[in-house]
């Protein structure tokens, strides 16, 4: 009998023990927090004329407004072109109704521009991705650093064309986010002769939830497993997703497709590589302290 109570006892105890493991695993309050953001991207045809940009850049705001999406991400260069050789006055006026029109449908935007500044009078260029909150404020511009140039030619290209920007977080509803741009993330051989700071693991230093990379790589094919591999890589290794915006060039193929990789490498959204295309992904991202309810 005193054999079967003890055999009894700690059948009991167990049974409570294994019992609060339980309950302490299904409570909602013990698991990390998630927030989660809407975003829009729009594949565009980025050409040297202003106005044209503009007018695909304005259709992907009104499909961006139907879908709820706080935010609408565009390519490298898709405003003003992938150029240093335009027009800043008329860059000003086209930049101006972009913003109105997205404020007053609630949406923001990541958009991909050239932008020229005069600074004591003399004109300086950057190859930025200016940041504007879904009210219509402007919240700043990140501007590439890893600019490209031809490694037999140091120091030229788009490291004369542009100025090297800064790197930096945006925060908005307690989600903080990186901006990359294009080969900021990959430093791709034959394409720069600056050390590759590893820009991508700097941003999860300072707080990064998820990294926006703005693209504008190209067809040429053979750089296509070394761009894709390496983004997946980075969101991989740093657990954080990663969504990528690249330009369409027509009817060909791009070499770094757009849309959406997980925290675990995989590539969870998959955008068709060639042509126009418009896509909405909604990014999760942990530890933030509230629910953030998209606009």
């Amino acid at each position: 009998m005193k054999q079967r109570a003890v055999i009894v006892s700690i059948c009991i105890i167990e049974y409570f023990f294994f019992a609060a493991l339980t309950i302490g695993q299904s409570d909602p309050q013990a698991k990390e927090k998630t927030s989660s953001i809407l975003l829009s991207g729009l594949q565009m045809n980025i050409t040297n004329n202003i106005n044209k940009n503009k007018e695909q850049i304005l259709d992907g705001i009104r499909k961006a407004a139907i879908e709820g999406a706080s935010f609408l991400v565009t390519p490298e260069g898709s405003l003003s072109g992938y150029t240093s050789n335009f027009d800043q006055g008329e860059l000003g006026i086209a930049l101006k109704e972009v913003v109105t029109v997205a404020g007053k449908m609630n949406v923001g935007l990541m958009l991909g521009t050239c932008y020229k500044e005069l600074i004591k009078g003399q004109e300086f260029c950057y190859d930025q991705v200016r940041v504007y909150m879904p009210e219509g404020q402007f919240t700043g511009a990140y501007s590439k650093i890893l600019r490209c140039s031809n490694p037999d030619l140091p120091g030229t290209g788009e490291m004369v064309d542009y100025v090297e920007g800064e790197l930096k977080t945006f925060e908005w509803k307690g989600i903080r986010f990186g901006i990359l741009i294009c080969n900021d993330l990959w430093a791709t051989p034959g394409y720069t002769t600056i050390p590759n700071p590893y820009l991508a693991w700097k941003l999860k230093q300072m707080g990064a939830q998820f990294i926006v990379h703005c693209v504008n790589s190209g067809t040429v094919q053979r750089y296509r497993p070394f761009h894709e591999s390496s983004a997946e890589l980075w969101a991989l290794s740093l657990k954080i997703p990663i969504i990528e915006v690249n330009a369409a060039h027509e009817k060909e193929k791009i070499n770094a497709q757009s849309g959406l990789i997980d925290s675990n490498g995989e590539r969870s959204l998959r955008v068709p590589d060639s042509g126009i295309q418009f896509f909405t992904a909604r990014i999760y991202v942990p530890g933030t302290d509230e629910k953030v309810k998209d606009e």
